[in-house]
């Protein structure tokens, strides 16, 4: 008797511990992250080593999360047979947190991709594609790593509306979906600051690029900064106003009755004198001017600030000759 009461005994004791290593075993989580259309045991009990991968509940949409009430799992694990199930340590949670991430097509992926449907189908410049207000950003699976496609696209009404269909693989008979906006080609020009009044020349600072419709510029508009720099407005410029051509002028560089330098360069010989400006020049003019000695009037293109250079070879031999006698 006393053997069979030490048998017993050892026998309740051995299960005892062993119901205490299953309950300090199974854990309830406090929170399970999900990347599938369900949720298995094992991601919301811990420290299972049969059964984890058994579907219990449907997973939340992704990008989206919910939870599970601690009775209801401890319910599911009796249900699937699992050891234990009624000693699982809750911990304090009294639900598990299920949080499934999504993949996010935003509004600006889709426009991205619009972009370079149009470019590819012809549209010339920088596409710029802004979708109507009431469409939202959609929320896929992780696992649909498919590159975004436009399946078709058609341009409904004049000024760029347009109509599509967008799809992560492609397929009009997958998850496609509908959407409408505006298409716009835009070029990169630069355009002033601030407010500029004629007569004061164009610094790189005044200027500032900005992006405008293809089809409201007009044909002669000034696009490169470089191309503005050291002009003069004619005209009152205002602030993000395109920039034409008839708009400048270029810099006044000699001015009239202005006693200037002429170099004299050809090859082997590089000559200088001076010289009365007989009419305004900008960079690049040939404008008339007198020599100071002989009195002669000759030509040359103005290169710089009070500069002119003749650099034809053929150049009358007296105005070489006033040079040289300028020289010494």
């Amino acid at each position: 008797m006393k053997l069979r009461a030490l048998l017993i005994g050892t026998a309740l004791v051995a299960s005892l511990a062993g119901n205490a290593a299953i309950a300090d075993t199974l854990r309830l989580r406090a929170e399970a992250i999900v990347e599938g259309d369900v949720v298995q045991l094992g991601q919301l009990i811990e420290g299972m080593e049969k059964g984890a991968e058994i579907p219990v509940f449907r997973a939340p949409a992704p990008g989206t999360r919910g939870t599970i009430r601690a009775d209801r799992v401890i319910a599911a694990a009796r249900d699937m047979g699992i050891a234990g199930a009624d000693k699982i340590t809750l911990g304090g949670v009294e639900a598990v947190r299920i949080i499934r991430p999504g993949r996010v097509v935003s509004r600006h992926d889709m426009q991205n991709a619009l972009a370079r449907a149009f470019s590819e189908r012809g549209a010339k410049g920088d596409i710029e594609v802004v979708l109507d207000d009431h469409l939202q950003p959609r929320m896929f699976d992780l696992t649909r790593t498919e590159e975004l496609r436009v399946v078709s696209l058609l341009n409904t009404a004049p000024g760029g509306r347009f109509e599509a269909r967008i799809s992560l693989s492609g397929d009009t008979a997958g998850d496609s979906w509908m959407v409408t906006g505006t298409m716009m080609e835009t070029r990169e020009i630069a355009v002033l600051a601030t407010d500029t009044d004629r007569g004061e020349a164009l610094q790189k600072r005044d200027l500032t690029l900005v992006k405008r419709r293809v089809g409201t510029l007009p044909n002669d508009v000034i696009a490169s900064a470089d191309d503005l720099v050291g002009m003069v407005p004619r005209r009152l410029i205002r602030a993000g106003e395109p920039i034409r051509t008839s708009d400048l002028a270029k810099p006044i560089l000699v001015e009239k009755n202005q006693v200037v330098s002429v170099i004299y360069a050809a090859p082997g010989i590089s000559l200088s004198m001076r010289a009365r400006a007989q009419a305004n020049g900008s960079k690049g003019e040939t404008i008339r001017v007198q020599n100071l000695s002989s009195k002669r009037v000759i030509e040359g293109v103005v290169t710089g600030p009070a500069q002119i250079t003749i650099t034809s070879p053929s150049a009358p031999q007296p105005v070489v000759a006033a040079a040289e006698i300028q020289r010494r």
